[in-house]
C-alpha cells in the first residue's frame, strides 16, 4: 500500500520550510521536494499545512503521483524505485544531450564517419531551431516538416539528416520509455506523421576506358605548391581503380599490418559494422601500380601503410584535397565545372567495369 501527504521538515536558514511530498510504500518513507515554501505560520501544531495556494497545488501532484501509480504494479518495488518512477515521469529530456551520448557511443564502436554524419544531422538542426539544447517535446511533427521543408534545395541532406534525427529518436525512445511500468518520458514520436523525402537521383558517374586512358595520360598542369594537388588527385584515382574501387578513407587509414606480400586485405569502413564479414577485402597490388603504390609509402617506423596521414588532418580533409587535384587536371583539359570528374567517378568506373568483366 502507498500513501502520499503534503508536509515540511525542518526549517530552513531563513526561518521557511520547504514543502515534500511524503510517500509510504510497503511502511518505508519516501520524500520528493515540491518548489514551495511556507512559513511557520502556515503550519499547524500538529503539521497540517493551512496555505490555500500550497495545498491546492500539493493536491493536484499528489492525484498526477497516485494517478501514475495506479497505472502499474508497484506492489513489489522498493521506495526508491517508486521515487525513481515519479521523479523520472515528470522529468524533461533533452535531445541534444541523448544525441551526443548516442553519437559518442558510435564513435566508440570505430563508426566515426557515420557518427560525422549523424553529427552533422543534429548540428544542423540546432541551428535551425536556434539552441543547442533541443528538448524532446521541442520536436513536433509541425517543427520538424518545417525543418525538412527547409532543406528542401539540398541533394542528399534533405533524406540523411532526418533519416538520422529519426533513428536517434527511436532509439532513444527504446531506452528512455518504459511502458511496463508506465514510465513514458518521451511523450510522443512526431516520426509517424512525416514523410522523409528522397534524395535526388546522382548522374551517372562511371566514364569509358577512352575517356580513363585520356586522364591519366594528361600532362600535369603546373603549380606553385610543393605538394602538387593534381598528381596526388591522379595518383590517389589511380590506386582506386586499380585496388578494387578502395575508398579514400580506406587508404587513408591502412596499416602496414594489412599489407603482405604483395596483398592488401583491410575492413572496408562504411560497411564493416553491418555486414557478419567485417567486409573484409583482399586485392593484390599488380606490377601495374608498384611505383604509384610504393611513392607514397610512409617510413618505417610509422604504424600506417601510407604517409597521407602526414599530409593531411583527417581522411575527410584528404578526400577534399584529392578531389581539387582530380578537377585541376579536368579543368587543364578543357572541362566544363559540372563534367569534371571526383575520386567517385573512379570507384564507380571500376565498378562498371567489373560488372561488365
Amino acid at each position: 500500500m502507498t500513501t502520499l501527504k503534503a508536509m515540511v521538515r525542518k526549517p530552513r536558514t531563513d526561518g521557511f520550510y520547504s514543502v515534500y511530498i511524503r510517500i509510504v510504500h510497503n511502511r518505508k518513507p519516501g520524500y520528493i521536494k515540491t518548489n514551495k515554501i511556507v512559513d511557520a505560520e502556515h503550519i499547524t501544531s500538529n503539521g497540517e499545512l493551512t496555505d490555500p495556494v500550497v495545498n491546492e497545488y500539493c493536491a493536484m501532484l499528489i492525484r498526477q503521483y497516485t494517478d501514475r501509480l495506479n497505472r502499474t504494479d508497484v506492489s513489489l518495488w522498493g521506495i526508491k524505485e517508486v521515487l525513481e518512477y515519479l521523479l523520472k515521469a515528470d522529468e524533461e529530456v533533452c535531445f541534444s544531450e541523448y544525441a551526443k551520448s548516442f553519437i559518442g557511443k558510435m564513435e566508440s564502436q570505430g563508426r566515426q564517419r557515420t557518427a560525422k554524419n549523424y553529427q552533422l544531422s543534429v548540428n544542423h538542426l540546432e541551428r535551425y531551431l536556434g539552441t543547442n539544447k533541443i528538448m524532446f517535446n521541442h520536436l513536433t511533427s509541425s517543427v520538424l516538416r518545417k525543418w525538412i521543408e527547409h532543406l528542401s534545395q539540398t541533394n542528399r541532406a534533405k533524406e540523411m539528416y532526418p533519416t538520422c534525427i529519426r533513428q536517434i529518436f527511436k532509439k532513444a525512445i527504446i531506452e528512455l520509455n518504459d511502458e511496463e511500468r508506465g514510465v513514458i518520458r518521451i511523450k510522443f514520436n512526431p516520426w509517424l506523421k512525416i514523410q522523409i523525402p528522397k534524395s535526388d537521383t546522382t548522374l551517372k558517374r562511371a566514364i569509358s576506358a577512352e575517356a580513363c586512358r585520356e586522364f591519366f595520360n594528361r600532362p600535369l598542369p603546373q603549380t606553385k605548391m610543393i605538394s602538387s594537388l593534381p598528381e596526388l588527385g591522379r595518383d590517389v584515382a589511380l590506386l582506386s581503380l586499380c585496388i578494387g574501387g578502395i575508398n579514400t578513407v580506406d587508404l587513408y587509414s591502412l596499416k602496414k599490418k594489412d599489407y603482405n606480400n604483395g596483398v592488401i586485405g583491410y575492413k572496408r569502413a562504411k560497411t564493416r559494422h553491418s555486414r557478419r564479414d567485417e567486409a573484409y577485402m583482399e586485392m593484390r597490388i599488380e606490377p601495374f601500380i608498384q611505383s604509384t603504390f610504393d611513392k607514397y609509402l610512409s617510413d618505417e617506423e610509422d604504424e600506417y601503410l601510407f604517409n597521407f596521414h602526414k599530409r593531411y588532418c583527417d581522411f575527410d580533409s584528404f578526400n577534399a584535397n584529392v578531389n581539387h587535384g582530380i578537377r585541376k587536371i579536368c579543368r587543364d583539359m578543357g572541362m566544363e565545372k559540372e563534367d569534371c570528374y571526383c575520386f567517385y567517378t573512379f570507384r564507380h568506373t571500376w565498378a562498371t567495369i567489373g560488372k561488365g568483366a
